[in-house]
């Protein structure tokens, strides 16, 4: 078997029992036709109800199209039990073939064996299906001759104007004898590899996989996965090594070899980390006096160079000079997310973003920020010299600018090249005047090398003056008064940040549903969805399952919460410590309190395993915001009863996340946000190893908290009772 390939996408939508399942069936034996298989054998009745609860509120996400062998094996679950026997055996049969074929190549016949039994499962039209093809267990042969005999037999009686089958369901029959057939090659090739070298001990297996992952939050990681160990072992016993990287592609010795793809990959995450830092100690970075020595050349030499205005225009867009517009008859040049052009009266370099938005289309108006990118100007004065260019030829213009750069280089320390020219205005932001935010958005960073522009918020007039900044220290002889005209009052960012207005109507909203329900039962839901909202806004966690998490990860003294809402990453840590001011510990300790007043209140109404749930969040052994479901149970708070409860407006779950994100970094150091929101680079976290985060800038953090707390005018709910208002 191949590791059970077609399944791995399923970790990133949660669906692990999927693969379990697979993988039960995958390694079953058909011994003989009298075998009776039961449901329960392969997959526990838990999650089974976990399964379809997740199928069904999240259709979009899990497309037929897009995870035909889960929507198979979900429907394989919903099988009428006069079929679910013998549909089992054939699901048995059917994963063994699977494991037969390529991932690769044969997904699409994979998709279509899938589909047809997935129908045969669901729908009376297709139910004959089961009933029609011969009793298990049947070799592989065997059975790709039975479908060709009855295609033959058909079509013999089809001549007479006679048939057996429906022109349907012969076509269906002849679709999966094609896919039998395939798995039929592939199993006889196998077994002829292994007569061949039948003194050979199995190699150990290591399959390499690359995989997409994307957070609640949207952002999006590539891991590398290297799986070892012998195909039919079973998982727990194989050496997993997962590593989180930015999608490096491995060259054609490295793939030869498992060992060679590990260590180099390493290498190149622990060098790319060092390299993301940017910092002055690292040597590919510009310092601020190599940065002007290069441009008062460049700026001194424009003038009558075409070449250094070309080289200059290169620096003051952040963009390498081929992808300049200069040899284009338009003047401008457009990619996904960058446009420059140089016009006269139209000279600018646009940088957009990838970022995450609204889905509701009634949402949108309520918008923080109106616009995903930003627009600078460059200066108009040199255009007449840089159409000088238009009358040499590239090859000439190449030499020249390498011949330039040379010269440049004797006066510097490293080398300068056209690949890292562009960057000499973010390394300033970044290492002279702190703007680490703003160095990535304005060289147009990637969001998903540098997460903080997922979230970021920024006024178009603040990036124009920080840019101001950067020139007026770097080049203090150039005139930046074309900059002082440009003004633009939008801001630009996250489109999934709602304004101000916007959260202290959400907020007011949650709290009157609190105070006014009558039912203690509804009350209590209504309170922990108001205070998982709180717990969300204030601490900027990512939304999951077990937050809140349980009170022996709370220390309401310190105020400080452990939490673990990321996936562990390659030389990284599993989690943080995210600190809470004296608002969020008041009222964790007031709904506590309520807790135990509902416990008194509805001693009459429920029996002790009804509110287990309650006894158990004071033993530290769940997380402590609860549920009355409509069974009659208290359980903990699900994400899905937070959208259920919300219907009215449709937010996504993680919207506390990109408004604390806007509101933070107006009070907050940029290295702070980062460090509570999760976004250190390797090793950098809160309290690792090479951290510059003291516990004083706590106090920081928790001076924000109180002034969000204040302009959302949040109320305690010190004065709740779980009935009135006293």
């Amino acid at each position: 078997m191949n590791g059970y390939s077609y399944l791995e996408d399923t970790q990133e939508l949660k669906l692990e029992p999927f693969r379990d399942f697979y993988q039960a069936l995958a390694e079953a034996k058909l011994k003989n036709d009298q075998d009776f298989f039961k449901l329960n054998d392969f997959i526990q009745p838990t999650e089974v109800v976990k399964l379809i609860k997740i199928m069904t509120q999240h259709p979009t996400d899990l497309s037929i199209s897009k995870y035909p062998l889960a929507h198979y094996l979900l429907a394989l679950i919903n099988t009428p039990s006069a079929y679910q026997s013998n549909a089992l055996k054939w699901a048995i049969f059917n994963t063994q073939c699977i494991e037969l074929l390529n991932s690769k190549e044969h997904t699409a016949t994979v998709a279509n064996l899938c589909r047809r039994f997935r129908l045969a499962s669901t729908k009376k039209e297709y139910y004959w299906l089961y009933n029609f093809l011969p009793s298990l267990p049947i070799e592989l042969e065997e059975l790709v001759k039975f479908l060709k005999n009855t295609e033959t037999e058909n079509g013999e009686l089809f001549d007479k104007s006679k048939e057996s089958l429906e022109k349907t369901e012969m076509g269906q029959l002849a679709e999966i004898r094609v896919i039998y057939t395939y798995a039929h090659t592939q199993s006889e090739r196998q077994k002829r590899n292994r007569q061949s070298n039948p003194n050979i001990p199995k190699p150990s297996q290591t399959d390499v996989k690359k995989t997409l992952r994307i957070s609640l939050d949207g952002e999006k990681t590539y891991q590398t996965h290297f799986e070892r160990g012998v195909a039919k072992q079973p998982p727990e016993d194989k050496t997993i090594e997962k590593v989180e990287d930015h999608n490096f592609e491995f060259n054609s010795l490295e793939q030869c070899s498992i060992t060679a793809q590990i260590n180099n990959l390493k290498n190149k995450i622990l060098h790319q980390n060092k390299n993301e830092l940017m910092s002055k100690p690292n040597p590919r970075v510009f310092d601020l006096p190599t940065a002007q020595y290069i441009m008062q050349i460049l700026l001194e030499q424009a003038e009558n160079s075409p070449i250094h205005t070309l080289l200059l225009f290169s620096v003051l867009s952040l963009t390498h000079y081929k992808d300049l517009p200069v040899f284009q008859k338009n003047l401008r040049v457009s990619t996904k997310n960058k446009e420059v052009s140089l016009k006269p009266q139209k000279c600018f370099f646009k940088q957009s973003f990838e970022v995450s938005k609204f889905k509701d289309f009634v949402l949108r108006k309520h918008r923080l920020n109106t616009v995903n990118s930003f627009t600078i100007p460059l200066p108009q004065y040199y255009l007449e010299n840089l159409s000088q260019l238009k009358k040499m030829d590239g090859v000439e213009i190449d030499s020249k600018i390498q011949e330039y750069l040379q010269k440049i280089n004797k006066g510097l320390t490293f080398q300068l090249t056209t690949q890292n020219l562009p960057r000499l205005l973010s390394d300033i932001a970044l290492n002279e005047l702190e703007y680490e935010l703003e160095s990535k958005l304005l060289n147009g960073e990637s969001v998903q090398h540098y997460i903080p522009c997922h979230y970021s918020s920024t006024q178009i007039v603040d990036i124009i003056n920080i840019y101001t900044q950067i020139l007026t220290l770097t080049v203090p002889q150039l005139e930046t008064e074309y900059l002082e005209e440009f003004s633009n009052p939008h801001s630009f960012g996250s489109q999934q940040t709602p304004n101000l207005p916007f959260v202290k109507s959400f907020f007011h909203q949650l709290d009157q549903r609190v105070r006014e329900h009558p039912n203690p039962f509804q009350t209590l839901n209504h309170y922990s969805i108001w205070l998982w909202h709180i717990c969300m806004l204030i601490t900027s966690a990512r939304p999951s399952e077990s937050f809140p998490p349980n009170l022996d990860y709370l220390d309401l003294d310190n105020q400080l919460m452990a939490v673990a809402d990321k996936e562990q990453r390659y030389s990284g840590t599993i989690g943080r410590y995210l600190p809470f001011n004296d608002y969020l510990r008041d009222e964790i300790q007031h709904y506590l309190k309520y807790l135990k007043y509902f416990l008194h209140l509805t001693k009459a109404y429920l029996s002790n395993e009804q509110v287990q749930a309650i006894h158990e969040v004071f033993e530290g052994e769940r997380p402590f915001l609860l549920f009355y479901d409509p069974q009659g149970d208290i359980r903990n708070l699900e994400l899905s009863d937070i959208q259920k409860f919300c219907t009215e407006i449709a937010l996504q779950r993680n919207w506390t996340r990109h408004f604390a994100r806007y509101f933070f970094a107006q009070y907050c150091n940029e290295d702070i946000v980062k460090g509570i929101f999760g976004h250190d680079e390797a090793m950098q976290g809160l309290f690792d190893r090479y951290s510059a985060f003291q516990a004083t800038d706590y106090d920081q953090i928790r001076t924000a908290q109180d002034k969000l707390i204040e302009i959302l005018e949040l109320k305690s709910m010190s004065t709740f009772n779980g009935i009135m208002i006293k």
